[in-house]
């Protein structure tokens, strides 16, 4: 990606994403914050909350981009189908510290993860400025929470989502209080809404149209931005 730099001022980013190296060692610009969409289960939405947010931060007016490291490229597919410039795919390396992509004006990068626990994650996590845990109202889902919970104790800002929710379900109020007694519970939910993939066939997020799936993007973004001021908030609920 072409970025004109200057020290005086952040640089908007541009639409060639390739011109944008992995990261390299060395601090942290401040002004670069990074989400992470993690969870070991696969299928949970990690890929459509990832590319939800980051349209959500850009309608926001910040300068966001998207980093995928699963090696299913959901999000690589998506940003492929996409016309729009913005936000951009940039490469990133997880054990580094992305100092360049906040020297080329990055202000939001958005890391879709992989399944399982790559060995590189908790290093990520550490870094991590907030971290979202979309979970489906499932047994199997719920299950897995715990261990998920425990593995973020020293993250300074996470909670769950949930993710994928049927519409009018019994299902949600019991897993939102089993959540709760885990960890923080983002109050805005992702209803399974036929708006995300009929989006995503055109490399769209749904947020980008009118209707439920559109607010409950809204809100889910206005809850995080919340979190990353002030991660030491109390656990919401839905």
């Amino acid at each position: 990606m072409e970025a004109d730099a200057s020290t005086h001022q952040r640089t908007r980013v541009r639409n060639n994403t390739d011109a944008l190296p992995y990261a390299s060692a060395g601090s942290i610009v401040p002004l670069m914050r990074i989400l992470v969409l993690h969870t070991p289960k696969g299928g949970s939405g990690k890929s459509t909350l990832a590319r939800e947010l980051a349209v959500a931060a850009v309608q926001a007016g910040l300068v966001a981009a998207l980093a995928d490291l699963d090696p299913q490229g959901t999000t690589t597919g998506w940003f492929r189908r996409r016309e729009a410039a913005a936000p951009p795919l940039v490469r990133f390396d997880p054990a580094g510290k992305g100092e360049e992509l906040a020297a080329a004006g990055i202000e939001l990068l958005v890391v879709d993860t992989p399944p399982g626990q790559p060995p590189y994650l908790a290093q990520l996590l550490g870094r991590a400025d907030a971290v979202l845990v979309p979970v489906r109202p499932t047994p199997d889902d719920l299950l897995a929470a715990a261990p998920i919970a425990r593995s973020l104790a020293r993250c300074p800002a996470w909670a769950f989502v949930l993710s994928q929710v049927p519409p009018r379900s019994r299902l949600t109020e019991g897993a939102v209080r089993q959540l709760a007694g885990l960890g923080r519970v983002a109050p805005a939910q992702i209803t399974f809404r036929a708006d995300f993939p009929a989006a995503a066939i055109e490399g769209k997020a749904a947020i980008e149209f009118t209707g439920k799936a559109s607010d409950e993007t809204t809100a889910l973004f206005a809850y995080l931005q919340i979190m990353m001021e002030d991660p030491d908030g109390g656990t919401a609920e839905g």
